[in-house]
C-alpha cells in the first residue's frame, strides 16, 4: 500500500492510505520480467484467450509461459466476478498500451526448452507401480497419450497402468483397465471437493484383482493432471524403507499424488476379502463414516486408523499445490527434488511446468 501525506492549512497532516494494484516481489519474489502496473495491453490481431478467478498477476504472467502462443498478458484486479474478481487476458501480440488504474500487463518469462525427464531407478528403494484414473471424453486422454509418448509422469515409473470406465487405447502397449463406475459424483465436504470415494473403492478393487502391483515395492496413484518426476520419488523412498504409507500434506493426505507400500494394499486387499461379495474394504466401509469425504481421506483415514497400517510419515516434498501451502505452485521451481505439481491440465502448460522444474535451482539453493 502507498502513503500519501497531504498538508491541510490549520490542520494537522493527515495520512490517506492508497492500495496499489499490484506489489511485483510484496508477496514472494516475482519470477515475471518487469510488469507494468496500471496499464492494459490491447491485444493485436490474432490469437487470445482470458481466464476468470485468477488471484494474482503473477499467476496470469506463469499462465502465459505457460501457451505457446501468448506473449502477453494482461490482469484485470476487479473484473466484477464472484468470488476471487480477478481476470487473467492472454494475448499473441500487443497493438497498444494504455494507462489504466486497476490492470497489470507484462510479457512471460522465456520459455525453457523441453527435454524427457529421466526414469525411476527403485533398485535401492522399491520399485513403482504408479497408475492414473482417467475420465474419457475430456482432456485426460489427450494429456496421459502426450505422457507416454514422451516417457513422462507415470510412464516413467518401473510399471504404469490407465484405469477408466471405459476400454480406451492410450498407446500401442497401454490399453486401459475397465472398472464398474460411471466416474461421476457430487462435491461437498468443508472445501467443495469431489465426493469420489465410492468410484475409487471400485478403482481400488479392479487394482488388487488385477494384482500387479504385488511385483513392486511401491504403489502410486497420480491424477493426470499432476507433473510427477518418477526418479525423484525414487531418491526420497530411500529414506523411507518400512513406512506404511507417506502423507503429502500436513493437512492430511491430498489427492493429486497418493504413495503406498505394497503392504498396505495388501491389508486394503485383505479388508475387501472380508465383504460379502468382495466389492468394497468391509471394516473400513462399516467403521466410518464419509459421506462427505473424498478418496484421498477415506483411504488416509481407512488405512491408519481402521487397517492400522504403519508408520506414516509426512514429506512435504512429495506435492506441490496450492491447498497445501505451496503458493508458487503454477512455476514449477521449488527445488529439484520436488516429486510433483498440480493442476497442469493442458499439454503446453504440463510441458512448460515439467521443463521450468527441470531447470530449477537445486534444494540447497531454492530452500536457503
Amino acid at each position: 500500500d502507498l502513503q500519501i501525506k497531504v498538508e491541510v492549512p490549520g490542520a494537522a497532516d493527515l495520512q490517506i492510505k492508497v492500495e496499489a494494484t499490484w506489489v511485483q516481489n510484496g508477496v514472494f519474489p516475482s519470477q515475471a520480467p518487469e510488469m507494468d502496473v496500471d496499464v492494459q495491453y490491447i491485444g493485436a490481431a490474432g490469437w487470445g484467450t482470458n481466464y476468470d478467478h485468477i488471484p494474482t498477476p503473477e499467476m496470469c504472467a506463469a499462465m502465459c509461459q505457460g501457451v505457446e502462443k501468448c506473449n502477453a498478458y494482461t490482469w484485470v484486479k476487479d473484473a466484477g466476478l464472484p468470488g476471487c474478481p480477478s481476470q487473467c487476458w492472454l494475448m499473441e501480440g500487443i497493438s497498444e498500451k494504455k494507462p489504466l488504474k486497476g490492470l497489470v500487463s507484462g510479457k512471460p518469462p522465456t520459455r525453457k526448452p523441453f527435454a524427457p525427464p529421466p526414469a525411476s531407478k527403485g533398485e535401492a528403494s522399491g520399485s513403482l507401480y504408479c497408475f492414473a484414473l482417467m475420465v474419457p471424453e475430456g482432456y485426460e486422454e489427450g494429456l496421459l497419450k502426450w505422457q507416454h509418448d514422451n516417457k513422462a509422469g507415470i510412464f516413467g515409473c518401473d510399471q504404469a497402468a490407465v484405469y477408466s470406465n471405459k476400454q480406451l487405447t492410450i498407446a500401442p502397449a497401454v490399453v486401459t483397465q475397465v472398472v464398474n463406475s460411471t466416474l461421476k459424483c457430487g462435491y461437498g465436504g468443508d472445501s467443495m471437493s469431489a465426493l469420489n470415494a465410492w468410484i475409487f473403492i471400485e478403482v481400488w478393487r479392479k487394482l488388487i484383482a488385477v494384482g500387479d502391483y504385488k511385483k513392486h515395492g511401491w504403489v502410486v496413484k497420480v491424477d493426470p493432471d499432476a507433473v510427477f518426476f518418477p526418479d525423484r520419488l525414487s531418491k526420497l523412498l530411500v529414506k523411507y524403507q518400512g513406512a506404511g504409507y507417506i502423507n503429502n500434506c500436513r493437512y492430511g493426505m491430498h489427492g493429486p499424488i497418493e504413495l503406498f507400500s505394497s503392504r498396505a494394499i495388501d491389508a486394503l486387499a485383505a479388508d475387501y476379502k472380508l465383504s460379502w461379495d468382495g466389492k468394497a474394504p468391509k471394516t473400513c466401509v462399516t467403521k466410518m463414516d464419509f459421506g462427505q469425504w473424498g478418496e484421498d481421506m477415506f483411504m488416509d483415514q481407512c488405512l491408519s486408523k481402521i487397517l492400522e497400517v504403519k508408520p506414516v510419515p509426512t514429506d512435504a516434498t512429495l506435492m506441490c499445490e496450492s491447498h497445501c501451502d505451496c503458493n508458487a505452485w503454477y512455476w514449477c521451481n521449488e527445488g529439484d527434488d520436488m516429486v510433483s505439481y498440480h493442476p497442469f491440465k493442458s499439454i503446453d502448460s504440463y510441458k512448460n511446468c515439467m521443463a521450468n522444474a527441470m531447470g530449477s535451482p537445486s534444494k540447497a539453493t531454492i530452500r536457503a
